[in-house]
């Protein structure tokens, strides 16, 4: 499973509004010709990050670390600067500063849940699929977390990476139960089905999944096993069909076992 199957969670501000609210509250004086008030800390924080956002969205990376090394240097324990400075560092492959920038943003904030998700999805991309299932226990502990279903499916597919399949059918489930429409996680469950044996179950997640995904070697050829233990040959040839015009270097068009 490479790290684009970890779908992160990303906000993005208005970043052309904050700057335009400070440009005009700097503008502006009372009526006895004062000065106005200096902007809070947390307002030029914010300010800082905004821009380092928008920088990071359109992939000026070298441009992004000035506004967040701006940010450090007002609050050195903003827990989301260092969470962007994390995600800096990986996109440019520093996956050690990176880990530290993580590790500092949990540090000030151990249950900040988009620290979690980020971390999470960080060691799981490094392939520390123990690591990762320990934070995405953590993070899916959160109730309020705006994207739980996808901590949930994120959690069971590192779950599957260490073996614990009953855990890792547990998170797809209560993924599909605070959003049904999560089709990796009825993937994933159409295939531990197929797997246990229950049939039944597995063509209900596949057809779930089918509706709402494009098909893979790796579907195809789940949707073929599938269709055989129906004994649907008409399906069975569709999917073989697909599978073989669409994909025909992959190995599973190549390899595909049907059992008999």
């Amino acid at each position: 499973m490479n790290k684009q199957g970890f779908l992160l969670c990303r906000t993005w501000r208005w970043v052309g509004l904050v700057i335009w609210v400070l440009l005009m509250a700097g503008c502006i004086t009372t009526s006895t010709g004062g000065l106005p008030a200096p902007a809070s800390d947390a307002i030029r924080v914010k300010a800082q990050l905004d821009l380092a956002r928008g920088y990071l969205e359109n992939r000026h990376l070298e441009r992004a670390r000035v506004p967040i090394n701006r940010a450090l240097s007002i609050d050195s324990k903003s827990v989301e600067a260092h969470v962007l400075l994390a995600l800096l560092n990986e996109a440019e492959s520093d996956p050690v500063l990176a880990e530290k920038h993580y590790e500092l943003a949990l540090k000030y904030d151990r249950a900040n849940s988009q620290a979690l998700n980020n971390y999470g999805s960080f060691l799981y991309g490094q392939e520390r699929y123990l690591e990762s299932v320990d934070v995405l226990r953590r993070l899916v502990r959160d109730a309020d977390y705006h994207a739980r279903s996808q901590a949930y499916e994120n959690l069971g597919l590192a779950e599957l990476k260490i073996g614990e399949s009953e855990r890792a059918e547990g998170a797809f489930l209560r993924s599909l139960q605070l959003n049904f429409t999560q089709p990796r996680s009825s993937l994933e469950l159409a295939d531990i089905a197929y797997t246990g044996g229950d049939f039944v179950k597995a063509r209900d997640f596949y057809d779930s999944f089918r509706t709402q995904s494009r098909q893979t070697p790796r579907t195809l050829c789940l949707g073929m096993k599938i269709a055989q233990t129906s004994h649907n040959t008409d399906e069975m040839a569709s999917y073989a069909l697909a599978l073989n015009n669409l994909f025909p270097e992959s190995a599973e068009a190549k390899n595909c076992e049907v059992p008999r």
